[in-house]
Formats: C-alpha cells, structure tokens, sequence
C-alpha cells in the first residue's frame, strides 16, 4: 500500500463496543462514511481556518537559554503565501524573502520546506513595525529581548559561503500555531486543489487519484475530503471510482480499518457482481469463538459489508444473517454487521424493505453483548411490533439485569408515546401503558432519571 498503514489495534472487546455504539448512535449525515471516526481536517479547511499560511524554509534550530529555561526557536525564510497575502500587502509587515524566529520546534533539516499556520489575535493593537531593532539597548537588554533571535541565514549569492549574523523580530502579532512539512509535489497539490467554496461535488473528482499517493500528507488529505463530505456528493462521484485500484487496496492486508471501511463503501457504490463475490470473500468465514478474534478479524470490515449489502440488498443481509447475527460469533463481527446495518438504513432506506432489517435485529436480542444496543436501535427504528418479545426478556430472570431492564422501560416510554395517537396500533401502546405501570410499582429504581433523549439519540 502506499499510502499510510496501521497496525492492527488490539483493543479490548468493552472498547470496540462503547467506539461502535458511539458511531451508531451518531448517524447524523454529517459524514460520508459512518465508518471513518473522527476525519482530521482537511488542508483546504485548515487554511481557511488560518489568518495566514506561509511556505518557509527552514534555516536554523536552536535551543536559547534564557536563565533556567530553555526555549525552542526555529529560523525560517518566507518563500511564498498561502493565505494572508493581502494582510501582508496592508501591513507590509511580513514579505517573501524575510526570515521569522519561531518559538516552537520545526523539526528537519536546513532547507526542508514547512507549511506555517499563523492567527492573528482577536483583539491587539498591531505593531508598527516588525523588523529588528539593531540598536544596543534592544540587542543587550534582557527586558527587550522577546521575540530577537540571532539566525544563521544562507544568501542568494552561491560563490558567496560566509555566513551573515542577523536579527529579526518574530512578529508578534502573529501566533504561530503550527508546522508541517511539505514536499514540492504537496505545494503544487495545494495550488491546485479546488477552491473550499466551490460545491463539495464537484471538488471531490480532484482528490480520487491522491487517495493512495506515496505522500502521506497527500493521502491523508485526499482520504479526509471524502470522510469530511456527505454521502449524497460521495455517491454523485461513483462513476469516477477506481473500481480496480480499490479492489486492490481492499485486499491489501496491512489496509488502515478506516482507508478500508470508505474504500469498501465506495467499492459498493460502484461495483458489480463480481466485486460483491470479492467483497464476500474479503468479509470471509467467521472463526470459532475459541481463536484469538483479533488477531484475524480486520478493523474496517463494517465497510466491506456495507459496500456488498449495496450490491446485494437482501440477499447480502441473509449471508451476514448465517455468519454474523448468529450465536457463537466473536462480538467484533457482530458489531461490524450491525454497522452494516445502521449504514443501509439510514443512507439507503429503499434497498432493503425495513420490516425485514428489523427482524434481522431482532435476532440479537438474544446475544447477551448486543441486547442493550439492539433495544436501543430497535427503539431508533420504531420496530413498536417487537414490544410482546421485550416484554417477556423482561420477565425471565436467566437474562434480564438491571441494565437490559432498563433499557426495556426506556424502550416502553418510546413506544407509549409513539403508538398512543396511532389508531392501528392502540393496542401496543395499551400494553407498553399496562407494563409500565406494573413495572413501576414492582421495581421502581429502573425509573430514576430515565432520560429518552439519550436512549435515543441521532
């Protein structure tokens, strides 16, 4: 692969659940991909969120003692904007060619290239000048030396190899905020990547062939463009996917679970019967309960069988209905199906009749890891018919604690409310009234600071 890889986390079952739960209960249609957590923003937003953005290189790193303290600076010379030309323009304060002190660690070499992100303050009488103050009272007074530094600078001039001693004043209206190292490719990249204010649909076409680049920081962007779009303008674009190259990608072992996850959406978005075939071998066989689950089962999956429910619609829910949503199966991939799951539903509600997903949930209500976030999402689905079932899980001591309880009385509230104005189904809300009254009397610590809001958040 060339973009980034990660190892395979090992993480502990209780945390795959909280991290899954979260993202179901999460499905906003902010993201295009409910299985990329937490996209980092990208350079374009990055940018817009800067006062200014320059193109440096670096000069020189020191380390200044100051007393007892030690303080980082780092010399660098504008080579070009990014964002902020016309402040420089207004003010010129700062100008190609002039070298910054910077009081942070820019990590490299003499040379290397670095994005700059600067804010200005939001309130702050701006300096009149920036330049050094050359005189001997600023240059040997320790009370006027902030923001002086003495910076090794290379000239223009090649035959010329002395070095020059000169300092500047960082300006200090500016915080510097942070850096990033940037090669040639990612500043030409930067230039020509579509303008944010331009409709996401027709900014995402530029970054599919960056999606794997060799540069992380390319890839990395690319990836979170399409993370940080909606659904509806990723889906716009499937003409455009590289159905060979993401089969590719897919297959490789060392993937990243969220390059994975958007990679086999987008697979589905675009693919074929032969690329549902692939996906169900990508998904492959659920080992025994007995092998180490992750050491085999890939992070990521919940997008693989998103993207082969896309191509197969019901047909694809009754295979993950005989390898996933069965007893036996490792908690990990339950959880991807049911991931699966949430995605169809909400971006894709017509592909699969709605009554049929609910009774594939249904089936965990016996999967005591799953129960309370199987009630949780059949209260999310309005799925008021599964309410004789719950009631009974109520009643049998063998598997009902305090928890699924009181997940059962919160799903009772719902359905009160939901049903009770509904004329064919006064008959659930009667019996949800009923319940809850009996309930109540018969265990009333399940009704302390019941909070629906949250039972069902979106």
């Amino acid at each position: 692969m060339a973009g980034v890889k990660s190892l395979r986390p090992l993480l502990h079952c209780g945390l795959i659940l909280v991290m899954t739960a979260l993202a179901i209960l999460s499905t906003n249609g902010l993201h295009a991909c409910p299985f990329c957590l937490s996209p980092p923003m990208t350079l374009v937003q990055e940018i817009a969120t800067s006062d200014v953005v320059l193109i440096v290189e670096l000069l020189k790193f020191e380390v200044i003692q100051s007393g007892t303290t030690q303080i980082p600076l780092s010399t660098v010379r504008i080579r070009e904007f990014i964002q902020g030309t016309e402040f420089s323009a207004k003010y010129g304060q700062l100008q190609v060619g002039q070298a910054l002190a910077v009081r942070q660690e820019i990590a490299g070499s003499p040379g290397d290239l670095f994005l700059l992100f600067g804010s200005l303050p939001v309130s702050a009488p701006t300096p009149q000048s920036t330049f050094a103050d050359t005189t001997k009272e600023a240059l040997t007074n320790p009370e006027s030396d902030k923001g002086i530094v003495t910076a090794d600078l290379k000239v223009n001039d090649v035959t010329r190899r002395n070095v020059e001693r000169s300092s500047f004043i960082v300006p200090e209206f500016i915080a510097w905020n942070s850096s990033t190292p940037v090669s040639s490719e990612a500043i030409r990249y930067l230039k020509a990547a579509p303008a944010q204010s331009l409709p996401q649909v027709q900014r995402l076409p530029f970054y599919i062939s960056f999606l794997e680049n060799p540069d992380p920081l390319l890839s990395i962007d690319a990836w979170a463009e399409f993370a940080n779009s909606t659904y509806a303008d990723v889906k716009q674009v499937k003409n455009l996917f590289p159905r060979q190259k993401l089969r590719t990608w897919i297959a490789d072992a060392d993937m990243s679970p969220e390059r994975l996850g958007l990679y086999g959406m987008m697979l589905g978005l675009c693919g074929d019967k032969e690329d549902a075939a692939f996906l169900q071998r990508q998904i492959g066989p659920v080992l025994p309960t007995d092998k180490d689950e992750y050491q085999f089962f890939r992070y990521g999956t919940d997008g693989l069988m998103g993207g082969y429910l896309l191509l197969t619609g019901e047909q694809g829910l009754e295979y993950l209905e005989q390898t996933r949503l069965r007893d036996g199966v490792p908690a990990a991939n339950i959880f991807a199906a049911v991931q699966a799951m949430q995605f169809v539903w909400t971006y894709e509600n017509a592909l699969i009749p709605q009554s049929r997903m609910k009774v594939s949930m249904r089936r965990l209500l016996a999967n005591d890891e799953m129960r309370i976030l199987t009630i949780m999402n059949l209260a999310r689905w309005n799925d008021w018919e599964c309410w004789p079932e719950l009631e009974q899980l109520f009643g049998n001591d063998q598997v009902a604690d305090h928890a699924t309880r009181r997940a059962i009385v919160e799903f009772a509230e719902e359905c009160r409310k939901a049903t009770s104005a509904d004329s064919s189904r006064v008959g659930i809300a009667s019996a949800a009234d009923t319940f809850l009254k009996r309930a109540e009397q018969e265990h009333p610590e399940l009704f302390r600071g019941v909070n629906n809001a949250d039972f069902r958040a979106e």
